[in-house]
């Protein structure tokens, strides 16, 4: 038998590398927050997180608030939704939101964030989630009934998909200036937008509103369900300082009871973001209001196929568009009355669509469908006008109805909401998401924060 003779200065050097790869191993347990877990709140944990660290909150209710400092820290809920409900309480984390991420590549996951809100003299602009760094990712969570859903933003990038917002808006915001919304994002470099439920503002915001606001340089809007419904919205989308929009796939809906007539709004404040150009491609716009304007984009470079513009109204600020989007036609819908946009047979959406190019090195092509609650599908052509290839399967006990699930979404992002009650409206499992409108600048009039944390109550803004 021959024998390995390893030096000692080698054993040194392997046990070394195994102590190393233990203590690797050991930090890459997560914190975990809970009934008889090491942390009773995720306050707690965030506290206690190394960078790059995953904290995992078990189901439950929890109304603690804090800032996230620590940068690449993973948010996760487990074994149900997690519910962060500060309804209750006084005020979030520094008067700005439940949580104040201002860590870069923070990922939050999983949750149900509510009840963010701050008196008129701090400006009634709380959020549940206030942006302060980059690389956020916010993934399967439902965001509901605070003064905003998602505020702020630096620069970088903000990605958020298979995330239900809904009743956010509440309060008169930024002291009547209606500064409040569903998701309103600064004057980041991207903003990435997809799979995503943005709706039922809430009924105070007095329609000033926005289901999607967002100033980004760059935006990709891809196969999301923005509906006003009910609600009293101002836009579904509001891009008020231009930039590249790519905007593919989705389902853009006016509800009757909204505050503005106009769908679909670039530039309206000024497009000083560089790039003009507006990208439309297989996307379902349904104006129930009764008239307005689906798409103003006064200034922009627009391009759009293969969508569907349905009710009335201009169909764009920049006069007709090409030969391959239908308006003013009945398009066969399944259930148009309960926001069932697919295609029925004999649709004359049907075989109309064309090809497509791509948006600098992004194919415009439309590859996947939004499923009903924040999840997706495959689509296997892009054959057909609007948001739906014929044949697809919808789900009607969840478009048409109310369900009883919660958000969230699975290994490959496919939604897990509960079964819908088809006699309810169209709204989501706990709830639905929301935003707020016509308000001032996002960086202006704000005041700084104090020694205390406290902003000024003299506007609006995400410093």
């Amino acid at each position: 038998m021959r024998h390995l003779c390893v030096s000692t200065a080698a054993w040194t050097t392997i046990a070394s590398l195994v102590m190393a790869l233990h203590a690797g191993s050991a930090a890459a347990q997560p914190l975990r927050v809970g009934a008889g877990q090491t942390y009773a709140a995720p306050c707690g944990a965030i506290a206690a997180a190394k960078p790059n660290d995953t904290i995992e909150i078990a189901a439950g209710s929890y109304t603690d608030s804090c800032a996230i400092n620590v940068a690449g820290l993973t948010l996760r809920g487990v074994g149900g939704l997690p519910k962060i409900d500060l309804s209750g309480t006084n005020h979030p984390a520094q008067y700005k939101g439940i949580y104040v991420v201002a860590a870069d590549d923070v990922t939050i996951e999983h949750l149900e964030l509510m009840g963010a809100h701050i008196d008129a003299s701090n400006g009634e602009n709380a959020a549940a989630i206030r942006v302060e760094a980059s690389g956020l990712t916010v993934r399967g969570c439902t965001i509901h009934d605070n003064q905003n859903g998602i505020l702020g933003g630096t620069t970088g990038t903000i990605t958020i998909e298979h995330t239900e917002l809904f009743g956010n808006g509440l309060g008169n915001g930024c002291n009547g200036g209606g500064c409040t919304h569903n998701l309103y994002i600064a004057n980041i470099d991207v903003l990435y937008f997809r799979f995503n439920w943005s709706h039922g503002i809430a009924a105070d915001t007095a329609d000033k509103g926005h289901l999607l606001k967002s100033r980004a340089k760059t935006n990709y809007i891809q196969y999301n369900r923005l509906t006003g419904e009910d609600g009293p919205d101002s836009y579904e989308i509001d891009l008020p300082n231009g930039g590249l929009a790519v905007v593919v796939g989705n389902v853009i809906e006016k509800g009757k009871h909204a505050g503005n007539p106009t769908l679909l709004t670039w530039g309206e404040e000024g497009a000083s973001n560089p790039d003009k150009r507006v990208f439309l491609v297989n996307n379902t716009f349904v104006n129930d209001f009764g008239s307005g304007t689906f798409v103003s984009a006064p200034g922009a470079t627009l391009s759009a196929n293969n969508n569907l513009f349905v009710g009335a109204g201009t169909v764009s600020s920049a006069g007709s568009l090409s030969a391959d989007n239908a308006s003013g036609i009945d398009p066969l819908f399944v259930d148009a009355a309960h926001y069932d946009y697919h295609l029925m047979a004999g649709s004359p959406a049907i075989g109309k669509g064309v090809a497509v190019g791509a948006a600098d090195q992004v194919s415009l092509t439309a590859t996947a469908e939004y499923v009903q609650p924040v999840a997706e599908a495959v689509r296997a052509s892009a054959h057909d006008l609007g948001a739906f290839e014929y044949g697809t399967k919808p789900n009607l006990s969840d478009d048409a109805g109310t369900s009883s699930g919660t958000a969230g979404v699975g290994a490959a992002g496919a939604g897990n909401g509960g079964a819908g009650n088809a006699s309810g409206g169209p709204t989501s499992q706990d709830a639905g998401a929301a935003i707020g409108g016509n308000d001032a600048a996002l960086n202006g009039g704000a005041g700084s924060a104090g020694s205390t944390g406290k902003a000024s109550s003299n506007g609006c803004g995400c410093s």
